[in-house]
């Protein structure tokens, strides 16, 4: 029996087919909406390159997960669970990807994946009702209803949620996987860096299950400790750039100051279309989308590491993970200097860092040696070495426009910390 398929050739796998119910879910509007996001929000001002969307990630975990099932030679009806995971894992991200994660939670009280799990299950459209005329494609939520696919089994993996059956989860959500290892290569690709360089063949080689749980070879103890310093790089040196950062902050700051009691439900948006709709908002929101545009961003006045400060000082700024701490923080030194509202932002990464990246400090890697698990601590100091180290270089940073940025350098520490 011939099954239609379609080969889709990717720059870092390869040729990558899908075929049955992967090409419906293909044309469904949720994946095809990841068309119009990039993977790495405003990393293009920096990496010019970087302009490869959340659609091809998920090809590629796809892709990764069909190797992986094959590797460890699962159940048939594992292989297509581990793939309809992989492929939808990022449906719920909306424009820019991580950059507008926070504002996500203090405004919805979910992030991307509580969104994916939404669309998984159907309670809610990725779509506005004047473009639901215009789609005829069934959505992902019908696809696997049809199906009989078990949605719920599904939004498990995703979640990292399965109990019977781990490796199943850990294989897309653990210290080294897929999802990762993709976004590791793919990233460093796109940006030009050599961060994320991984000889994906040898850990393959090395994956096994163990009592239940997904675990590599004594052999592969070199090519995690790749990944997890590839992790760590990538995260300083591109996720985490200071100039990413900061035009992060601004659309941040663009979306926070809207003046509306209901805030628009900016996650169904793609980045053009956020962009454009700000522009027709308020004239911070305008001033903020053409600085975007034209690269005329703000820049940084104050920065501070955890060694420049005090233990006083350090339980001052963790207060300020608070969004409303800080909103009142911000706003006081807009007072005091005479700086207009919006135009001074203070950046306390540390909490969002591991709140979009929750797996950035996990090195529990499992090793099979001598028919006996041990943890990668047992064999290298590599995984504690990189749980000590910093991601960012500030643990606190206040930026603001060029020309109010030397009288702010000169006075903010003394308003910060009065």
């Amino acid at each position: 029996m011939n099954v239609e398929n379609k080969i889709i050739r990717d720059p870092i796998h390869g040729n990558i087919k899908l075929e049955g119910i992967l090409l419906k879910l293909l044309e469904t509007p949720e994946i095809q909406h990841l068309y119009n996001i990039k993977q790495l929000g405003f990393a293009h001002l920096v990496f010019p390159g970087a302009h490869h969307t959340r659609l091809e990630h998920s090809l590629g975990v796809y892709h990764l997960a069909t190797r992986v099932a094959e590797t460890l030679n699962l159940r048939n009806s594992e292989k297509e669970i581990i793939r309809y995971a992989a492929f939808l894992h990022d449906i719920g991200h909306g424009p820019f990807s991580h950059t507008l994660e926070s504002i996500l939670r203090e405004t919805f009280d979910i992030d991307h994946i509580g969104l994916t799990e939404k669309l998984i299950f159907g309670e809610y459209e990725i779509f506005d009702s004047k473009e639901k005329k215009y789609i005829s494609s069934p959505s992902v939520c019908q696809i696997l209803d049809k199906n009989h696919i078990n949605k719920y089994e599904i939004v498990q993996i995703i979640k990292g949620d399965v109990n019977e059956k781990t490796y199943l989860s850990q294989i897309l959500n653990s210290a080294i996987d897929i999802d990762q290892l993709d976004y590791l290569i793919r990233d460093a690709y796109y940006t030009g860096v050599a961060y994320g360089l991984i000889d994906i063949e040898r850990f393959l080689q090395t994956l096994l299950i163990k009592n239940n749980n997904l675990c590599v070879t004594k052999k592969g103890i070199s090519v995690v400790e790749n990944i997890l310093m590839a992790r760590t790089l990538m995260y300083s040196s591109v996720y985490f750039h200071k100039t990413v950062r900061i035009a992060e902050l601004m659309l941040s700051k663009a979306i926070e100051l809207i003046e509306d009691t209901k805030p628009f439900e900016f996650f169904k948006m793609t980045d053009a279309e956020l962009i454009n709709h700000l522009k027709a908002m308020g004239s911070y929101q305008h001033e903020i989308a053409t600085r975007l545009k034209f690269r005329k961003l703000f820049k940084q006045a104050y920065f501070a590491s955890s060694n420049d400060l005090t233990g006083d000082q350090m339980d001052f700024i963790k207060e300020l993970e608070n969004p409303k701490k800080r909103k009142e923080k911000e706003r006081e030194i807009e007072d005091k200097l005479k700086i207009p509202k919006g135009h001074v932002i203070i950046d306390i990464p540390y909490q969002e860092l591991h709140l979009s990246e929750p797996r950035i400090d996990l090195t529990n890697i499992e090793i099979f040696d001598e028919n006996k698990m041990k943890t990668l601590d047992s064999f290298t100091p590599v995984a504690k070495a990189i749980r000590s180290r910093d991601i960012t270089d500030w643990t606190i940073m206040i930026i603001t426009e060029e020309k109010y940025r030397k009288n702010l350098s000169e006075k903010v520490e003394k308003i910060i910390f009065n």
